[in-house]
C-alpha cells in the first residue's frame, strides 16, 4: 500500500513539474512575443520622441505660454519671463521621456507610444474644443455637479478619441506609425504658427513700467497727526453685511465712530476699472479705449488729480494694491506715490512652474478632472518672486504686522489698502486667521473685519485713531452672474468714520451715496480742498432725490462684450429703482 502511494506522489509530482513547466514555457513565449522586436533602436527613438515632443510641446510649453499671454492682464509675470523656463522643463521631460519609451520594444513599445501619443491628442481636443466656457479663473467656486452629464460625454468622447490609435495599430503597424508620426508633425506646426502671434503681439511683455509695482514700504507707518485711510474690502456686498447682523447684530459695535450707510452702490461690477474708481471717479473712456490708456488717462480725469491734490495738502500717498489694477503706463504713480518701487525681484521659478503647470492641466484635462486643478489667479501671483517686496492681497500678511505699527512724526498719510474681503474663495476664519479648510461668506466677512477692528485698536493704543479718517469700503457688490445683467439690487458695504469721531456708537445712513462721493470725502477728511470733487458722505442729505448710475459689464463667450447701463433711482435695496436705460459695445474689455 506504502509503495503504490510513493509511486503516485512521484508520477503526480512529475506530472505537476511537467504542467508547471510549461505554463512557465507558454508565459515566457508570451512575454517574448510582446517584446520581440526587429526594429533598430535609431527607428524606436525616433517614433518614440515624435509622440513625447507633441505631449511637451502642448502641455509644457505652448499651453503655459498661451495661457499666460492671454492672461496678460491678471498675471504678474509675462510670456518673455516664463519662457526659458517652461523650454527647459519641456525639453527635460521631452528627453526623458522619449528615453524611457525607446528603451521597451515590441508590443508594448507600441502601447506605450500609443498611450503618450492619445493623451496628446484627447488633451488638444479637450483645450481647443470641448471646455466651453469655464468662466475666469476668479475665485469665484464654480458649479461642477451641474456638469455632470457634460463629464460622462466628454469622457465617452475622450475615451473613443484614445482608442483610436489603439484600432490602428491593431489593424495596420505601417498605417500607425505614419499616423503618430504626421498627426505629432502637424499639431506642433499648428501651434507654432500660433506662437509666432502670441510672441510678436502686445502681450507678449509687460509695458516697460511693468518693472515698477507697488510695494509693501511704510505699510504699517502712520502719521502721529493725521491719517487718512481707506480699506477695500473686495465685492463686499450689503448683502453679506446683513448676513453677518442676522447671525450677530452687536457685531459691527467696535466700529465707534462711524456711520454705515445702507444705500451705498459700486458704478462697476468688476476689480477693474472699479477699485480705480474709487480715488478717480472716472466714467472717461471705460469699455471705450484701451485699459491702460483709461487708467493713465483717469487720474487727470476732468482736470482732477486727488493724488496730486494729497501731495499738496502735504500727504505722503500709499496705495498697497496691484498695479494694474490702479495705474496705466503714465508717470502718476511715479510722481505721487511714495510705495512705488521699479526693483524687480528674482522669479520664483518652482513655484511659477507649479502654478502653469496646475493652469495647463485646468485647460487640458477632461472635464470631469478639472475640478482639482481649479485655482484662483490671485494664488498664482502671490509669491511668483522671491524675496519679494511687491504688495499681495491679503490681509492676513497685513494683521500679522499690527504690532509693528510706527508713528512718523514728520509727515501726514493717506494710505489706500486693497484687502480679499468677502471675495471667494472662502479661506479666512471669523478670527480673520487662515483656513485650511474652505469656510464660508459669513466667516470670511468676519474675518475681514477682525483684523481691521485689530488694526483699529492699535491706532487707539498709539493715540492716532481719533483724528483719522477711516472709509471701509468695497469696489463693487456680488456680480451673481458675469454673463448675464443685474440680477438683484447691488448694494455695498460703505463705513465712514471723519476725524475727530470716537467713542460714539455705530450709526446709519440711509443717504443715496456711491462710490463717486469717496474723492471729496477722502479731501475733506484730509483737509484739502475739494470743490472740484463734489460732495463728500456726509454731505448727503438722508431723502434726497439723486439719479445714480452702475455699469455692468456682461461677459459673452470669454470676454466681456455688452455694457448695461442702470440709473438707480430712490432706494438702491429695491431692485425695482434700476431700471435698464442703455446696452453699449463695449471695445476695449477689462476682461477678455
Amino acid at each position: 500500500m506504502n509503495v503504490v502511494d510513493d509511486c503516485n506522489e512521484n508520477s503526480m509530482s512529475r506530472e505537476d513539474k511537467n504542467t508547471n513547466g510549461n505554463k512557465k514555457g507558454k508565459i515566457k513565449k508570451k512575454l517574448n512575443a510582446l517584446w520581440r522586436d526587429d526594429r533598430k533602436y535609431i527607428k524606436r527613438l525616433i517614433i518614440a520622441a515624435s509622440a513625447s515632443f507633441v505631449l511637451c510641446f502642448t502641455f509644457l510649453f505652448f499651453g503655459p505660454v498661451e495661457i499666460t499671454a492671454f492672461s496678460y492682464d491678471s498675471l504678474s509675470f509675462d510670456v518673455m519671463e516664463i519662457t526659458p523656463v517652461m523650454a527647459a522643463v519641456s525639453a527635460a521631460v521631452f528627453i526623458i521621456l522619449s528615453l524611457m519609451l525607446s528603451v521597451l520594444k515590441g508590443k508594448i513599445f507600441n502601447y506605450a507610444v500609443s498611450g503618450v501619443f492619445s493623451a496628446a491628442i484627447c488633451g488638444y481636443i479637450q483645450g481647443n474644443f470641448l471646455n466651453g466656457k469655464l468662466g475666469a479663473l476668479t475665485g469665484d467656486t464654480v458649479d461642477w455637479q451641474n456638469q455632470t452629464g457634460k463629464m460622462l460625454a466628454g469622457l465617452v468622447l475622450l475615451f473613443v478619441v484614445f482608442s483610436i490609435p489603439y484600432i490602428v495599430l491593431y489593424f495596420n503597424k505601417k498605417i500607425w506609425y505614419k499616423t503618430v508620426s504626421a498627426v505629432s508633425a502637424v499639431l506642433v506646426i499648428m501651434q507654432s504658427a500660433a506662437l509666432i502671434t502670441v510672441y510678436s503681439g502686445s502681450n507678449a511683455r509687460k509695458p516697460h513700467d511693468y518693472k515698477q509695482y507697488l510695494s509693501t514700504d511704510e505699510m504699517f507707518d502712520f502719521s502721529s497727526e493725521k491719517n487718512t485711510l481707506v480699506f477695500l474690502l473686495d465685492r463686499l456686498d450689503y448683502d453679506f453685511i446683513e448676513e453677518v447682523l442676522e447671525n450677530d447684530p452687536d457685531f459691527f459695535s467696535k466700529l465707534d465712530g462711524f456711520t454705515s450707510y445702507t444705500n451705498a452702490i459700486s458704478e462697476h461690477a468688476r476689480t477693474k476699472p472699479a477699485a480705480n474708481f474709487i480715488l478717480t471717479a472716472c466714467e472717461e473712456g471705460a469699455y471705450q479705449i484701451p485699459q491702460y490708456e483709461y487708467f493713465e488717462n483717469s487720474w487727470s480725469s476732468g482736470g482732477k488729480n486727488i493724488l496730486k491734490d494729497l501731495n499738496d495738502a502735504g500727504y505722503k500717498v500709499d496705495i498697497y494694491s496691484e498695479i494694474n489694477c490702479m495705474f496705466g503706463h503714465g508717470n502718476t504713480a511715479n510722481e505721487y506715490v511714495s510705495n512705488i518701487s521699479s526693483l524687480r525681484s528674482k522669479l520664483n521659478v518652482f513655484g511659477v512652474i507649479e502654478s502653469l503647470l496646475t493652469l495647463s492641466a485646468y485647460r487640458y484635462v477632461p472635464l470631469a478632472c478639472k475640478p482639482f486643478f481649479w485655482c484662483y489667479t490671485d494664488e498664482i501671483n502671490n509669491g511668483a518672486y522671491l524675496n519679494s517686496t511687491i504688495y499681495e492681497i491679503d490681509e492676513t500678511k497685513f494683521d500679522r504686522g499690527i504690532d509693528k505699527f510706527a508713528l512718523d512724526e514728520e509727515s501726514k498719510y493717506f494710505k489706500f489698502y486693497h484687502f480679499n474681503g468677502p471675495h471667494s474663495p472662502y479661506t479666512l476664519n471669523e478670527d480673520g486667521t487662515r483656513s485650511s479648510v474652505s469656510t464660508s461668506s459669513l466667516e470670511q466677512t468676519k474675518g475681514s473685519f477682525r483684523i481691521l477692528f485689530n488694526a483699529f485698536e492699535r491706532m487707539k493704543e498709539k493715540g492716532i485713531y481719533k483724528d483719522a479718517g477711516i472709509i471701509i469700503t468695497a469696489d463693487h457688490g456680488s456680480p451673481v452672474s458675469d454673463k448675464k445683467p443685474l440680477q438683484k439690487a447691488n448694494r455695498i458695504g460703505l463705513f465712514y468714520k471723519p476725524p475727530g469721531s470716537e467713542g460714539v456708537p455705530l450709526q446709519t445712513s440711509e443717504a443715496p451715496v456711491s462710490l463717486k462721493n469717496i474723492p471729496a470725502t477722502v479731501l475733506k477728511s484730509s483737509g484739502a480742498d475739494y470743490s472740484k470733487y463734489g460732495r463728500a458722505l456726509d454731505e448727503i442729505g438722508e431723502n434726497e432725490e439723486i439719479t445714480r448710475t452702475f455699469y455692468k459689464a456682461v461677459v459673452v463667450g470669454n470676454r466681456e462684450k455688452d455694457l448695461y447701463v442702470y440709473e438707480i433711482r430712490g432706494n438702491a435695496a429695491d431692485f425695482e429703482n434700476w431700471v435698464n436705460t442703455k446696452i453699449l459695445p463695449i471695445k476695449y474689455p477689462f476682461y477678455g
